[in-house]
């Protein structure tokens, strides 16, 4: 199967209260089942480097859409997991 190249340079989360939970070495960042490697976590903005190739759907993606994109989440060191939004390029 051929791999879509993500031309995104840096993915930008905006929020509230994003680092009172978890500092930015401790937060993953995932797209699909693609690491998004984060660089960058604040009070209300968290940016993160996606992978150069776009990711496959994750295989525990629990939003029964009928699309096939891959969705944005991130997981806090004590495995709570929060489902952002669906990703296009």
């Amino acid at each position: 199967s051929s791999a879509t190249r993500c031309e995104i340079a840096v993915f930008e989360v905006i929020g509230e209260n994003l680092d009172l939970a978890m500092s930015k070495d401790e937060v993953v960042a995932l797209i699909g089942d693609g690491e998004c490697a984060v660089k960058t976590l604040t009070r209300n903005h968290l940016y993160c480097e996606p992978p150069t190739q776009q990711p496959s759907v994750a295989a525990t993606k629990k939003r029964e859409a009928a699309d096939t994109l891959p969705e944005f989440t991130v997981r806090q060191p004590i495995s709570v997991l929060f489902c952002v939004c669906g990703v296009s390029q």
